[in-house]
């Protein structure tokens, strides 16, 4: 098994103890420690201090890494419709992988007891939930300038109605939506709320 070396320019995406800190995160963001991780995955905890110097570093780094996260492509298709469905259904897809599951546990109890650990939740917002909402912000600000959506639409409060809908669906049913449910969010309330009818 091969680990990051400190400044290591490998993608995060083939980090090896993904699935480890998924795994050990279902205890929660108190559960989670650098022993537990590296014992499930096969390794001594040295190697992860030589990484990173504290459980907490570790998770940013990783949850900086997941998707849905800053290293997805944003969407440009040059029609507000399709951009909506396709950041939204990378964000779905994402969430429903093995790894996106698991660790859902953990992003949810670091941002709904942002009291308890703020650095990580501040990490979580920054890293996972900022680049999705700017890259939403950047559809609605290109379909503005198209004037595909009503004047003033493109606000931070619309962009969040989305993400806002899967991560409801996730915590509520254990599953985020399929493709069709996106493109009903998009269609019947995304689309309706901007001022903008589907095609």
């Amino acid at each position: 098994m091969t680990w990051w070396p400190p400044g290591s320019t490998t993608s995060p995406r083939t980090c090896p103890i993904s699935p480890s800190v998924a795994s050990t995160s279902r205890t929660g963001y108190r559960g989670l420690s650098m022993q537990g991780v590296a014992r499930r995955a096969g390794t001594g905890k040295a190697p992860l201090y030589r990484r990173w110097p504290n459980k907490q570093q570790m998770l940013i780094d990783v949850l900086a890494h997941q998707p849905p996260g800053s290293q997805e492509a944003q969407a440009d298709t040059g029609q507000l419709r399709a951009d909506l469905i396709q950041i939204l259904t990378q964000m779905a897809t994402a969430m429903a992988q093995p790894v996106g599951r698991s660790l859902s546990a953990l992003i949810v109890e670091t941002v709904l007891h942002r009291d308890r650990h703020p650095q990580a939740a501040q990490a979580v917002i920054e890293s996972l939930l900022e680049p999705r909402l700017d890259a939403i912000m950047a559809a609605l600000r290109r379909a503005a300038r198209r004037g595909e959506i009503r004047p003033g639409a493109d606000t931070s409060l619309l962009a969040q109605t989305g993400p806002a809908l899967i991560v409801h669906q996730q915590l509520h049913y254990g599953t985020p939506p399929s493709r069709a449910e996106v493109t009903e969010i998009v269609d019947r309330v995304l689309l309706p709320a901007l001022g903008a009818a589907p095609t």
